[in-house]
C-alpha cells in the first residue's frame, strides 16, 4: 500500500465484500468509519493497556476525554475481537468480554446527556452499538482474507471451519494452498 488513499479503497472494497457475504446492512457514514478504523490500525499498533482500566479511567474523566477514550474502547474493542478473535484462544478474557466492552461504549457514545453535547458520529456509533457482533463477524470475515494462514495450525482451523461450516471461500482458500479436498457427495447438502 503506497497511500492512505490506496490502504482506504482497499478496505472499502473488501468491507463491502464481507458486509454482503454477512448481510449486514449499514449506513453509508458507519461502513465510512469502518474504513478509517481499519485504516489506522493497519498502520498504528494497537495499545496494549487493558480496556478495562481504560474505562475506568474514562468514568473520572471530562465530558470531552471521556467521549475520547469511549471511542478507543470502542474502536479497539471492535478491531481486536474481529481482526484478531483467533487470538483469544490462548487469552484469559474471551471474544465476548470484548463484545460487550465495545457495545456498551458505542453505546453510551450514541447517547445524548453526561455533559456533553451531540455528536455527529452519534448515529454512527448507535448502529456500531446495536450491530456489534455483527461487525466483529464481518471484520472476522475479511481478517481471514487478508491474513493467509502462516502456520500449519491456521491451516487445521481453515479445515476445520470448511469441514463445519462447508464455506466455499475456505474450500478455495485449502485448494489454493494445495490442499485436496474432494467436490461435496451431496448427502448433506
Amino acid at each position: 500500500m503506497e497511500s492512505n488513499e490506496t490502504l482506504a479503497s482497499f478496505f472499502f472494497e473488501k468491507l463491502g465484500a464481507a458486509l454482503r457475504e454477512h448481510r449486514v446492512e449499514t449506513a453509508a457514514e458507519t461502513e465510512h468509519y469502518l474504513v478509517r478504523l481499519l485504516s489506522d490500525y493497519a498502520t498504528h499498533p494497537v495499545d496494549e493497556q487493558p480496556l478495562a482500566l481504560k474505562l475506568m479511567a474514562a468514568e473520572g474523566a471530562p465530558p470531552v476525554e471521556r467521549r475520547r477514550q469511549l471511542r478507543e474502547i470502542g474502536d479497539t474493542s471492535l478491531f481486536v475481537s474481529g481482526f484478531w478473535s483467533d487470538s483469544f484462544a490462548r487469552r484469559i478474557v474471551d471474544v465476548d468480554y470484548y463484545i460487550g466492552l465495545g457495545g456498551s461504549a458505542y453505546g453510551r457514545l450514541a447517547r445524548v446527556g453526561d455533559g456533553w453535547s451531540r455528536d455527529p458520529c452519534t448515529g454512527v456509533f448507535a448502529e456500531l452499538a446495536e450491530k456489534f457482533r455483527s461487525f466483529v463477524h464481518v471484520l472476522g470475515t475479511l481478517s481471514s482474507w487478508v491474513r493467509p494462514p502462516s502456520t500449519p495450525q491456521d491451516m487445521v482451523k481453515l479445515y476445520d471451519k470448511y469441514r463445519n461450516t462447508g464455506s466455499s471461500w475456505a474450500r478455495s482458500r485449502l485448494a489454493a494452498m494445495g490442499v485436496f479436498i474432494p467436490a461435496p457427495t451431496g448427502k448433506n447438502q
